[in-house]
């Protein structure tokens, strides 16, 4: 019976999804009818192109670029100070518009690249999506086949008395579940291939091979306070800001009096305005990268005891193994052993990909 057993467990191996994950996997095909390869880079590129918010973006620097055209046809010349009276304020105005349409025409052009950083965070999200997904597939087909074996080996054991017909009846169930299951995530996997492709704006049912798995990678050295200050150097949340503050400054130097205009009082009160939003800006920023990278170490950390725990989990599937050639282990056995290293490795994955995510929003915090 123990040989026969066996056999059924190879079999059903042969024909389950133990394929392996991309922690040690690479080149595996997502599925077997996917007849074009798509790399992170393809999808990301297609993905731009379909984006309305990157159409959007190159309107808008369009437009801007005609306002600003337009505001230098009504600069005479440029103001020295503040002025009195309306014809300074005229003159004060057309110069303060100009460099108001300035700011707007660069802020639409740093729009278009925040656009494209956003659009491809979520092309990366969305394709890691899929092959997490397409895992689930895998870890479903593999408990099906457990579930598989364990009811064979219910039904030797009922055969011969040695079984319970309510333990019977869970095992069934347990594999009435796990098909239950498999359909469960198949239908995730379909949403999740769905999601790519709408977003890279190719036809629903399209099946790519994702040749783009994430691999493990030590986190950057670079310290906090190196992040932190590239990050904000570089976020246009950050410049826009700055530029605010400017522009409050120019209500300020170039103040007309007696024009109608605001106090100059309410001026200054705008400019320390402007300039504490800017440092609430820099201190949210701060705060957000500070929170990611100690969310990174903790995965790196918990990424170290996932290896411990997959090299623990192969030494018992071995033993088992070892077990079940001299007779002292089923074949049921070796295949929960095998299972259990499989999720492992599959939950390494999952990491991987969260790791991979976090590392570039370090980078481009703005995308996410």
């Amino acid at each position: 019976m123990k040989k026969r057993m066996f056999i059924l467990l190879l079999l059903a191996l042969s024909t389950s999804s133990f394929s392996g994950s991309f922690v040690q996997a690479e080149g595996q095909q997502l599925a077997s009818n996917a007849s074009v390869k798509l790399t992170l880079s393809q999808a990301q590129q297609w993905a731009r192109s379909n984006s309305f918010s990157l159409k959007e973006a190159q309107q808008t620097i369009d437009r801007n670029r005609i306002n600003l055209k337009n505001a230098g046809k009504n600069l005479d010349f440029i103001p020295a100070g503040t002025g009195n009276g309306e014809e300074d304020a005229s003159s004060s105005s057309a110069w303060k518009g100009y460099a108001s349409s300035t700011v707007s025409y660069l802020e639409s052009k740093k729009q278009i690249e925040l656009a494209q950083d956003q659009t491809d965070y979520t092309t990366m999200k969305n394709y890691y999506e899929v092959l997490l997904a397409d895992n689930k597939v895998k870890s479903s087909e593999d408990a099906l086949s457990l579930a598989l074996l364990e009811e064979k080996a219910a039904e030797a054991k009922a055969n011969r008395g040695k079984i319970s017909p309510s333990d019977q009846s869970s095992i069934i169930q347990t594999r009435i579940e796990a098909q239950k299951n498999i359909e469960i995530a198949k239908a995730a996997l379909q949403k999740a291939m769905d999601s790519l492709n709408t977003q890279m704006g190719q036809p629903q049912g399209t099946v790519y091979e994702l040749v783009d798995r994430p691999v493990y990678r030590k986190m950057d050295s670079t310290n906090l306070d190196t992040l932190v200050t590239r990050a904000i150097s570089a976020s246009p949340s950050v410049w826009r800001q700055e530029e605010a503050v400017k522009l409050a400054k120019m209500e300020v130097k170039y103040y007309t009096w007696n024009s109608g205009n605001d106090d100059y009082e309410i001026k200054q009160i705008d400019v320390d305005s402007a300039q504490g939003g800017l440092e609430n800006t820099k201190d949210q920023l701060a705060e957000t990268l500070k929170s990611m990278y100690f969310n990174l170490q903790q995965n790196d950390e918990q990424y170290e005891q996932l290896q411990s725990n997959l090299q623990n989990a192969n030494k018992v599937l071995n033993i088992s193994r070892k077990k079940k050639e001299r007779g002292f282990a089923t074949g049921t056995e070796v295949a929960t052993n095998q299972l259990k290293v499989k999720q492992i490795e599959r939950n390494m994955d999952e990491l991987i990909v969260q790791m991979t995510q976090l590392q570039h929003a370090l980078n481009k915090p703005w995308s996410v």
